[in-house]
């Protein structure tokens, strides 16, 4: 691990990760030719129902052949961040991404009917950059042009049990692409001016990861 060498060593590294993740960017129309050739590849052989229900929603978007699944060791998620972009070939750190079901408690219905004021939303947003509920709030007030008070908004995380029946993922393995239900979603502005426009989302199953 990146953590436990000397603090020159570790230094070292992510002065040469900084170099990897320019190199990305001047070559992203070379990277996204290869990210399609890689796409047309099943990489795993073994497909638990959880990746299945990945597979079907990406194939009901029309979007199968632009994403990937990726197998990975047992303990990936052990591993530095950093790390875990090299293993799966992304272009960064920034690049990894996560999806949060996030409950407004204070929302005056219980449904996801209406996505300019939903009881959930399924957020995406990077690792290295947490949710900002304060932000959240204010995004989803502008989406009623702040008709609805504040004191109608409250965001948190979803209880498992009810991530679980809405999505069809266990907590900490949310993907957006498949869920049961169609939860809006909110993409962070921050993945959205990323030089190479692919994200990679943590999700479902310990050996796979999916990217888009």
């Amino acid at each position: 691990m990146i953590n436990n060498l000397p603090e020159e060593q570790q230094q070292a590294i992510r002065a040469i990760q900084k170099d990897i993740s320019s190199l990305y960017a001047t070559v992203s129309e070379e990277y996204k030719k290869e990210w399609d050739l890689e796409c047309q590849k099943q990489t795993y052989t073994e497909c638990p129902d959880v990746v299945k229900q990945v597979e079907k929603g990406a194939e009901a978007l029309g979007i199968r052949d632009k994403c990937q699944i990726i197998p990975v060791e047992p303990d990936y998620y052990d591993w530095e961040l950093q790390q875990r972009a090299f293993r799966v070939n992304a272009p960064s750190k920034e690049h990894m991404c996560k999806s949060v079901i996030l409950e407004n408690t204070r929302c005056t219905h219980n449904d996801i009917s209406d996505p300019l004021y939903s009881r959930y939303y399924c957020v995406i947003t990077q690792y290295v950059t947490p949710v900002n509920t304060q932000k959240l709030l204010n995004f989803c007030r502008s989406l009623k042009n702040k008709e609805i008070s504040k004191k109608y908004y409250n965001y948190r995380l979803a209880d498992p049990d009810v991530t679980h029946q809405l999505t069809g993922y266990k907590k900490g393995g949310v993907c957006p692409v498949g869920m049961k239900e169609p939860i809006p979603i909110i993409i962070a502005e921050s993945i959205t001016k990323l030089e190479v426009s692919v994200l990679f989302i943590f999700n479902h199953h310990p050996l796979t990861i999916s990217s888009v």
